[in-house]
């Protein structure tokens, strides 16, 4: 952990009142052998204005499926099965596709573990995010490129003039994401789903993202839904943390209770264990 993620700076203020995202009962079927299996059973979870929800838990967990349940991007053949979403009023769980083109970017915007996989190669990333704006917004083409510059240089790219012109390739990783990050931003987001981000991402690089990740929120009142299996990552920049397992919550918290020992269920005790964030030994440490 470099020295930017070991010390850890308060937090923006979060908003008080009815949250952004209310998350009740979710439960995701995957095919199995006899049909349908849920995945995720009967999720719970909320994320006010301007805060940042982190999930974390093993690979396979539930916390990938339930965020792209939330962004309406569920893998082929899976599907919510039960359940509400509600952002802001909106029941995104019975939105039809083109309902959802009105709310990706524009509402919702995502950034994913690997960002060149998202990235067309044979396109500059300048003309991609100008493009979106275009699209989403109704910006002409000089606008769209002057706020495409603005935001390049929001996310901390420097000499956005020159990475307008680069394509995805030509871009470090770090580079990549933080293209990644302006476009999903690039519509005024309430929410940002961003879904193992740092994961790929060598330390300094990752502590930039988090730090980044962390003046948006300041900036412009982002809220986050932060999922990583790194939990010291996610203390980082999250208010509250919800440890998932087999496709359930077990143990939701302010991330200022766990740190400081006051976890209750065994298992969110292994991963602050395994993560070296544990401050105390309960007697009985098995998982359950």
């Amino acid at each position: 952990m470099s020295a930017d993620l070991a010390t850890r700076p308060e937090t923006a203020p979060v908003a008080t009142g009815a949250p952004l995202l209310e998350v009740r009962g979710l439960r995701v079927a995957v095919p199995g052998a006899d049909g349908p299996v849920d995945a995720v059973h009967g999720v719970d979870l909320r994320v006010g204005r301007g805060e940042a929800l982190g999930l974390v838990g093993e690979s396979g967990s539930g916390k990938t499926l339930t965020c792209r349940a939330v962004l309406g991007v569920l893998p082929g053949r899976c599907t919510v099965a039960g359940g509400t979403i509600d952002l802001d009023g909106t029941d995104l769980a019975t939105l039809s596709p083109r309902a959802w083109r009105d709310v990706h970017a524009v509402r919702i915007g995502a950034v994913f573990q690997d960002p060149a996989s998202y990235l067309n190669p044979a396109q500059t990333v300048g003309r991609q995010l100008a493009e979106v704006l275009r699209v989403k917004t109704g910006l002409g083409r000089r606008a769209a490129r002057a706020r495409a510059l603005e935001l390049f240089a929001t996310v901390g790219l420097k000499r956005p003039e020159v990475v307008f012109d680069r394509i995805a390739a030509h871009l470090s990783g770090g580079m990549q994401q933080r293209v990644m990050l302006a476009i999903a931003i690039s519509c005024d987001p309430q929410l940002l789903i961003a879904d193992e981000p740092t994961t790929a991402l060598d330390v300094k690089t990752q502590a930039e993202i988090v730090r980044l990740l962390r003046e948006l929120r300041e900036r412009i009142g982002l809220a986050i839904l932060f999922v990583s299996h790194d939990l010291a990552v996610v203390t980082e920049l999250c208010d509250r943390i919800a440890v998932f397992r087999d496709g359930r919550i077990v143990e939701e918290a302010p991330t200022a209770e766990l740190l400081a020992g006051r976890a209750e269920h065994p298992y969110t005790r292994s991963l602050l264990r395994a993560a070296g964030l544990e401050t105390t030994t309960p007697e009985d440490d098995r998982v359950a």
